[in-house]
């Protein structure tokens, strides 16, 4: 059983968050879910009781579900649930009265993450051997060919599907393959972060795009969503639509879904284009430049969490890479000088983005 009062704190908390902290809708969603666990993990105690309930939340959040799944959380939403349930105490202490003295500075230093051993995740990302089948896979109606070209645009820009629905025509540039992902056009960014991006140069891939995009040029303005709305009656592009809905972006993952179960070709969800698009540059690349460039054109704040999210080999990966240490210098390989000077580059820019994160 829920105690109603802590039922109703966490409803002013959300409307405080979205009234004065401007967070997105989908962020208090995300804390809505986050919350109910400390709802449930309170049961009937009272929030100002909290302090003296047992287990305690870290212990509490390792095996608490309410999904309905079995099996523990993952260590990063375990994460997320211990600093949303901080951040709520916090505002219960500063804006809400009898919590000032029940909720201790000493007691808030306790909610953190509880030490967890767990094997390193590899991330699911769509191989290029895989998205050029889906290049070459059948379509026979206007929805297939937008899905089609959605998922190779997916791969080649490492976009976020909530921003890629929301593209205008007129926010791409096939010329330089450039992508203008800003909030100012209407793009429903991260953070509404503006960057412009680009694609992939890959020829086995750039076809599909190109066709559809000469497509949408044909019948439809620059102002109109590349990602065109279609008709359910006629099949055709609906052109009374001018504005995507708040939740467009999960049309393009039943779309995938369905098309690519009638292709024969394994599904895997928009966000693992993203993964594929990561994965596939840091492979690609070089030296530090190039690793800087993937972060940026995933318009990731700086190149660690680039290489914290998508830099983790596979464990296949791995042992190609060690079984070649002990082979002799291929013709032009970068030599050991210059990788230490590139090491020593990329740790100093760390730093430097880790300085200026702190004084923010």
């Amino acid at each position: 059983m829920i105690n109603r009062g802590n039922w109703k704190l966490t409803r002013a908390y959300l409307e405080y968050r979205a009234e004065v902290d401007q967070v997105s809708p989908k962020t208090i969603r995300l804390e809505e879910t986050w919350l109910r666990h400390l709802l449930e993990w309170a049961g009937e105690q009272a929030f100002q009781h909290a302090p003296k309930i047992k287990p305690i939340l870290p212990e509490y959040i390792l095996s608490a579900r309410v999904d309905g799944e079995k099996g523990q959380l993952s260590p990063v939403y375990i994460r997320k649930v211990i600093s949303a349930g901080k951040r709520f105490f916090e505002w219960l202490v500063k804006h809400r009265t009898g919590f000032s003295n029940a909720i201790t500075p000493g007691w808030l230093d306790t909610l953190k993450s509880p030490r967890l051993e767990t094997e390193t995740k590899e991330h699911e990302a769509v191989t290029l051997e895989e998205v050029i089948k889906i290049a070459a896979a059948p379509v026979y109606s206007l929805r297939d060919r937008r899905i089609r070209a959605a998922a190779v645009f997916w791969f080649l820009s490492g976009i976020r599907v909530g921003a890629f629905v929301t593209l205008p025509i007129g926010a791409i540039n096939l010329n330089d393959r450039s992508i203008k992902q800003w909030p100012s056009l209407g793009v429903r960014t991260k953070f509404t972060k503006k960057a412009t991006t680009f694609l992939l140069d890959v020829p086995e891939l750039m076809g599909v795009v190109k066709e559809w995009d000469q497509e949408v040029r044909s019948k439809l303005p620059e102002t109109a969503y590349w990602f065109a709305p279609l008709s359910p009656e006629t099949g055709t592009f609906d052109v009374s639509i001018l504005k995507a809905g708040e939740h467009r972006y999960q049309r393009a993952g039943k779309d995938l879904r369905d098309w690519l179960e009638r292709a024969g070709l394994p599904y895997h969800s928009p966000h693992k284009f993203r993964h594929g698009h990561a994965v596939y540059g840091l492979k690609q690349s070089k030296d530090v430049a190039d690793l800087k460039a993937v972060s940026q054109n995933l318009m990731h704040s700086n190149l660690s969490i680039t290489d914290g999210v998508y830099g983790v080999l596979s464990s296949n990966d791995v042992g190609k890479r060690i079984a070649g240490l002990g082979q002799k210098a291929a013709v032009g390989q970068v030599s050991q000088e210059e990788l230490l000077m590139q090491l020593s580059q990329l740790t100093e820019m760390l730093k430097k983005n880790i300085e200026k994160s702190g004084t923010k």
